[in-house]
C-alpha cells in the first residue's frame, strides 16, 4: 500500500499549465465577441500539443490526489497483455518421519483469477464560441477530467470491493469478528480495525464524509496532524484518525450524475489491513489520446483514453460497516 506516483510538476506548477491552455485556447477570441480566423487557425496547427499538455496537468493532479494507492496495490499493464493473479496455498504442512520410511512427498498448491480490464474514455467538446464570448474558462479543462477520471476510479473500487468481500467471520477465529458489520457503534468500529490488525499493521478508514462523520463522537478520535508521514494521506483527504488508523474522506467534488445521485454510498465505512488484498490494474492506451479543433463546428474536441480494472483477491484485508 502507499505506493504513489509522483507528479512531474509541483501544485504552483500546474496551475502555470492551466494558465497556458487557457491562454493557447483564448487565441481564438477577437474583437466584439467574435471568433479570430487567425487564432482559429493557430489553434488547429497547436491541437495536439494542446491536447498533451491537458493531458499531462491531468496525470499530474491526478497524481497528487489518487486514494487508490492507499488502498490497493496498483499494478501498470502493457495494452493487449492477459493478467493472471496467482497466489500459493498454505497446504504444505512439516510432517513426522520414521526411520527407513518413504518421503511424503507434497506438491505446492495455487490458486488463478484472471484480472479483467475494460478501457474507458473522456471525450470533452470545449465551444470555441463562448470562449470567444469570455464565457468557458478553458483553464478548468484539466481539472474537470482529472476529477471525472478520478471519481469514477473510487465509485469502480469500491463497487467492486462490495462485491469481492463476502458476509462471514474473519480469520480471528473469535465471536463476534466479522468481515461485514451492520451499524457503526465504537464496538463493531474497534472490532473491525483489531480483526484487520490480526492480518496487517496499519489500517486505514475511508469512505464518504457523511458516513464517516459519526467516529467525531467516539473517544478514539483525532483531528489529523501534519507530521510529515501524513502528509501523503492528508493530501488525498485524511481528516483524522481513530485509535491511530487514518479516515479517508473520498471526496465527491463534481460527482452529481445524471439522476443527482452521489457514486460514493453514504451508508457504507470501508477499513483496509494496510496489506494487499486487491490490485488494481492500469493499462497505458494514451496512444489512443486525440485531440482536434473542428472550424465547422467552432469546437475543441479532446479525448481522453484509459484502461483499468480490479481484482479482489484476498476478501480479508478488508471490513465493510453498513450504516
Amino acid at each position: 500500500m502507499g505506493r504513489f506516483k509522483n507528479a512531474s510538476r509541483t501544485p504552483e506548477e500546474i496551475q502555470l499549465a492551466k494558465e497556458t491552455i487557457a491562454d493557447s485556447v483564448n487565441v481564438v477570441r477577437g474583437k466584439n465577441n467574435t471568433l479570430d480566423i487567425k487564432g482559429m487557425k493557430k489553434l488547429k496547427e497547436m491541437e495536439w500539443e494542446l491536447g498533451e499538455l491537458v493531458v499531462e496537468v491531468m496525470t499530474d493532479e491526478l497524481a497528487l490526489t489518487d486514494v487508490i494507492p492507499l488502498l490497493a496495490d496498483v499494478r501498470t499493464g502493457n495494452f493487449g497483455d492477459q493478467h493472471i493473479f496467482q497466489e500459493v496455498s498454505a497446504a504444505v504442512r512439516v510432517t513426522d518421519r520414521a526411520l527407513g520410511t518413504k518421503p511424503g512427498s507434497q506438491r505446492i498448491q495455487f490458486t488463478e483469477k484472471e484480472l479483467v480490464t475494460t478501457m474507458r474514455e473522456v471525450v470533452i467538446e470545449v465551444p470555441l464560441e463562448q470562449v470567444a464570448t469570455g464565457r468557458y474558462d478553458p483553464s478548468q479543462i484539466a481539472s474537470i477530467v482529472a476529477e471525472t477520471i478520478r471519481r469514477r476510479k473510487v465509485a469502480y473500487f469500491l463497487t467492486t470491493l462490495d462485491a469481492g468481500v463476502t458476509a462471514g467471520a474473519d480469520r480471528t477465529g473469535k465471536a463476534g469478528y466479522t468481515k461485514r458489520y451492520t451499524g457503526l457503534t465504537e464496538g463493531n468500529l474497534e472490532n473491525a480495525i483489531d480483526g484487520l490488525l490480526d492480518e496487517g499493521d496499519s489500517p486505514t478508514i475511508f469512505g464518504r464524509w457523511l458516513a464517516l462523520a459519526p467516529i467525531r463522537g467516539f473517544a478514539g478520535w483525532a483531528t489529523k496532524g501534519s507530521e510529515v508521514a501524513l502528509r501523503e494521506f492528508e493530501t488525498r483527504g485524511m481528516v483524522g484518525s481513530y485509535l491511530g488508523a487514518p479516515i479517508i474522506s473520498l471526496q465527491d467534488r463534481f460527482s452529481k450524475t445524471a439522476d443527482d445521485t452521489h457514486p460514493i454510498p453514504y451508508n457504507r465505512m470501508y477499513i483496509n489491513s494496510g496489506r494487499d488484498g486487491a490490485m488494481y490494474m492500469e493499462k497505458d492506451v494514451s496512444f489512443m489520446n486525440f485531440s482536434e479543433v473542428l472550424p465547422a463546428e467552432s469546437v475543441w474536441r479532446l479525448g481522453v483514453r484509459y484502461e483499468d480494472g480490479m481484482l479482489v483477491h484476498d476478501e480479508f484485508q478488508f471490513r465493510i460497516i453498513e450504516i
